[in-house]
């Protein structure tokens, strides 16, 4: 043995404690650990949850004609729905709001709409109009709204001339 490194043989009795000691503040704290995970864990999935099922919310809307909307309007209340018809008559301003009706299978719907409008909203055009009925229930309550763009381009060269150009036309 080497003289330099102490001998456990030659310790006294209060040199070396060997004797077990308690754990229990330790194990305390860890065992309150494990207690709180699951609930951590918890909240955190319903977060999660919750924040799928808001996104969830705005795909869930259903689609009705103006006739199906008409017909079923007690049922509907004040629920926010997405209203399908043709736009009748030419939309007129009323402060800020458009005011327009809406027509389906013969059945009219009068919409007041105060978002924005799409550059190709006209008379004559098929329209969903996002919203709900007023507390009333007489007319579409709309903050915004869709148009299916049509891939019809033959008529483009003729209302836009100034647009076409000349070289593409010739090629075509």
């Amino acid at each position: 043995m080497t003289p330099d490194l102490p001998d456990d043989r030659d310790l006294d009795e209060g040199g070396l404690d060997l004797s077990p000691r308690d754990d229990a503040p330790g194990r305390a704290a860890r065992t309150s650990r494990r207690r709180w995970a699951p609930i951590v864990v918890l909240c955190v999935l319903g977060l999660v949850i919750g924040i799928i099922a808001m996104q969830a919310r705005g795909a869930s809307l259903y689609f009705k004609n103006a006739d199906e909307a008409v017909e079923q309007k007690e049922s509907l209340g004040t629920k926010r729905f997405r209203l399908q018809g043709t736009v009748v008559g030419k939309p007129k301003e009323a402060g800020a709001a458009t005011l327009f009706k809406l027509q389906f299978n013969g059945v009219d719907v009068p919409v007041r709409h105060t978002g924005s409008e799409p550059a190709m909203f006209k008379a004559g055009i098929p329209v969903v109009a996002e919203g709900h009925w007023n507390e009333a229930g007489t007319e579409f309550d709309s903050d915004r709204l869709l148009i299916k763009h049509d891939a019809d381009y033959k008529d483009y060269d003729e209302e836009h001339p100034e647009r076409v150009d000349e070289n593409q036309s010739k090629d075509s």
